[in-house]
């Protein structure tokens, strides 16, 4: 498995590149892989060339992130499948990105606690629209993540992909995310592990019940090591089950960004983690 960050955590100093500087400040932390998107003004072919020759040089896995709403149906289903699939192939062709994960809908209003249809026509529907998307992208070769994000449980993720039936439809292990939905994350792991290709590694605190201000359940968002998600035992499975664990990418991302923490600062202390605990795992 190879280790490696989210674009968030690494913010660059003002008037610095948004991605060169981070893909120089992800190697100069020893990382291999980072998690991007491109932003509308950065989707120029000749930059995204240059950003993609820089990453190969430091020896730097680029690997994109998108999202859609796959939960729509006819000519809007259609209309979103085409739009996404043009903006993965533009980063294919002028970035180098085989890989792309996937949130299948705006996470705050679809989710499986939402109102709405039936949550077995929902899962249908997205695997009608997550089928089209992989078609659509397959001929660039590129293979496409889904993600539990926030959203759904293991299982349930499982059911998805299962129903798209597509080779190249796999899946991305948010490994805190499983919180989000009051599901253990171990048990998400098992779940999701036969189809995993790509990890966002997550630490959530959790406190069953809250007092104060804040009270109920909370999730709170901190770095590897200091929470309740068991990252090294979510590891050893998917290194007994995944299809092929070493070039799985464990790229640490936060729930959230707390106030006044530094990204940077959190991801340190997240990477000297994992190199202790996740050493047996790590290429």
């Amino acid at each position: 498995m190879k280790l490696g960050s989210v674009i968030t955590l690494l913010p660059p100093p003002e008037g610095a590149d948004p991605l060169k500087w981070r893909v120089e400040k992800a190697a100069s932390m020893g990382l291999n892989v980072l998690g991007v998107f491109v932003r509308p003004e950065w989707q120029k072919p000749d930059y995204l060339k240059e950003v993609a020759d820089l990453a190969a040089s430091k020896g730097i896995e680029l690997r994109l992130g998108t999202g859609g709403n796959f939960y729509l149906h006819g000519d809007e289903a259609k209309a979103e499948v085409a739009r996404v699939a043009e903006q993965i192939i533009f980063a294919r062709k002028h970035l180098g990105t085989t890989f792309s994960s996937l949130a299948p809908g705006p996470m705050l209003t679809h989710h499986r606690f939402a109102p709405g249809p039936p949550l077995d026509e929902r899962k249908a529907t997205l695997s009608i629209n997550l089928g089209a998307l992989a078609d659509a992208v397959a001929g660039a070769g590129v293979t496409l993540g889904l993600e539990n994000h926030c959203d759904w449980r293991g299982h349930e993720v499982v059911d998805i992909v299962r129903g798209a039936n597509r080779q190249n439809l796999m899946m991305q292990l948010d490994t805190g995310n499983a919180f989000s939905v009051f599901e253990e994350p171990i048990d998400c792991a098992r779940a999701m592990a036969p189809w995993v290709v790509s990890v966002h590694l997550k630490d959530i605190h959790v406190t069953p019940f809250a007092t104060g201000d804040a009270k109920g359940t909370r999730g709170v968002s901190v770095p590897l090591g200091e929470g309740h998600v068991d990252n090294a035992e979510i590891c050893r499975i998917l290194s007994a089950h995944s299809p092929d664990s070493q070039s799985i990418a464990l790229m640490v991302e936060p729930f959230y960004m707390p106030e006044g923490v530094d990204g940077i600062a959190f991801l340190q202390t997240s990477i000297d983690w994992a190199r202790k605990a996740l050493a047996p795992y790590l290429t």
